[in-house]
């Protein structure tokens, strides 16, 4: 029960590269702004991480679990394991947030699209060959399939068709999308990658909303292959998600042992003591 195939046909013309990094960097600078729309900056120093990554160890520890764990490392190997998972969820999340505003800016390119009400959420008066007046897509752009799953799926949908029949100027046929970034479970689709959810009970959720995954979308809105976006993409995120602790590792190392020194948590042996260290996170 998908809508035709007709309706959304690979684009003819390929966006040019300069036209695809300019909406990477649009997208990466918008991902970084907050809601007042300040470039958010973060000067990261070796001290700073350092600090931050004893907030850590001190807020979120478990008192069985994190005590026995870090007891079986070297001290030096401690800020590697904290600190850079940390900073690497931290990213994962401005990274959902890149995709949302890169559809958008890619999109751009090719219909009237504006941004809706909703972070994440896309609308745009789409062309349709042999088909007029084309369509009114109301998207909601999420990283990954997991994102949206279970409960989650109904409530979605209901949302966009609901912003869809509350439209007073609508003079279209509308389709409701969830576009999926990313791949799911590892694997890239191709043109075909269009589906509606099924529920659990065999029925389906909505006849009037898809599931555009990577395969469709960046095809259709850019003429490109989704390895060549996602390739473009990790050419430019070195400007605006660089890993500092990574960069700092050594030096960061180095200051939290003596951190850890000063706090008298470790033993003769390099490690940490079990004992102090549970008072440490629990005092």
């Amino acid at each position: 029960m998908l809508a035709s195939n007709s309706l959304f046909p690979v684009k003819g013309t390929s966006l040019s590269q300069i036209i695809i990094e300019k909406a990477i960097d649009n997208a990466f600078e918008r991902c970084l702004k907050n809601k007042k729309g300040d470039t958010i900056v973060k000067k990261e120093s070796p001290e700073s991480l350092v600090k931050s990554t004893l907030k850590h160890l001190k807020e979120r520890s478990d008192p069985i679990l994190s005590p026995y764990f870090l007891s079986q490392l070297e001290v030096e190997d401690i800020f590697e394991l904290d600190a850079v998972s940390y900073e690497m969820q931290r990213h994962r999340m401005t990274i959902g947030i890149f995709y949302q505003y890169l559809i958008l800016e890619l999109m751009r390119n090719s219909w009237p699209v504006f941004d809706a009400s909703r972070e994440g959420d896309i609308v745009a008066d789409i062309e349709t060959p042999g088909y007029s007046p084309g369509l009114r897509i109301y998207m909601s752009v999420k990283k990954s399939k997991d994102t949206v799953g279970g409960q989650d799926v109904g409530g979605v949908i209901r949302r966009l068709e609901s912003e869809a029949k509350a439209e007073k100027n609508l003079n279209r046929p509308y389709l409701c999308v969830i576009g999926i970034a990313t791949p799911s479970k590892g694997k890239l689709r191709g043109y075909d990658d269009r589906t509606i959810r099924a529920t659990n009970t065999g029925g389906t959720y909505s006849l009037n909303c898809e599931f555009w995954g990577p395969g469709f979308i960046f095809p259709y809105i850019t003429g490109k292959n989704p390895l060549e976006i996602y390739t473009k993409s990790i050419n430019r995120v070195s400007d605006y998600l660089p890993f500092m602790t990574i960069s700092f590792k050594k030096e960061c190392s180095v200051l939290l042992k003596q951190e850890l020194n000063k706090l008298g948590l470790i033993t003769l042996q390099n490690r940490i003591d079990i004992t102090k260290f549970l008072n440490f996170i629990i005092e």
